[in-house]
């Protein structure tokens, strides 16, 4: 019986603690928009020329939230920050689609040639 109430005890402390909703701060945003711009670079977006102008969009985002935060504006900095983020992933997605679909593209013409090939 001891057993269950001291799991009970450890359990509502736990519970609380959830329930509480966690606004991130200014930093973090920042953070998370510059860990997804790198997530971009890595997954190759410099080299895909549309998703090179979304990773250009996320930097140039984030350089105008840095000047938003300097300014004391920090919830525009925000947006900025959301901004670049989103373009960021943006950017990473059509790193990965892009040579995917032209691959793609590519295989379904040489289908094509290969069954208009005489036999």
């Amino acid at each position: 019986m001891r057993p269950k109430l001291l799991a009970a005890m450890l359990c509502v402390p736990l519970f609380g603690c959830a329930s509480q909703s966690v606004t991130p701060t200014k930093n973090s945003r920042r953070t998370e928009a510059v860990a997804s711009m790198r997530a971009a670079e890595s997954a190759g977006a410099a080299s895909v020329p549309q998703a090179a102008r979304h990773l250009e969009f996320a930097r140039q985002q984030i350089t105008n939230g840095d000047q938003l935060l300097s300014a004391k504006d920090p919830d525009r900095a925000d947006l900025s920050y959301l901004q670049a983020d989103a373009d960021a992933d943006l950017a990473q997605a059509l790193a990965r689609a892009v040579p995917l679909e032209q691959q793609a593209q590519q295989t379904t013409q040489q289908l094509e040639s290969m069954r208009q090939s005489p036999r």
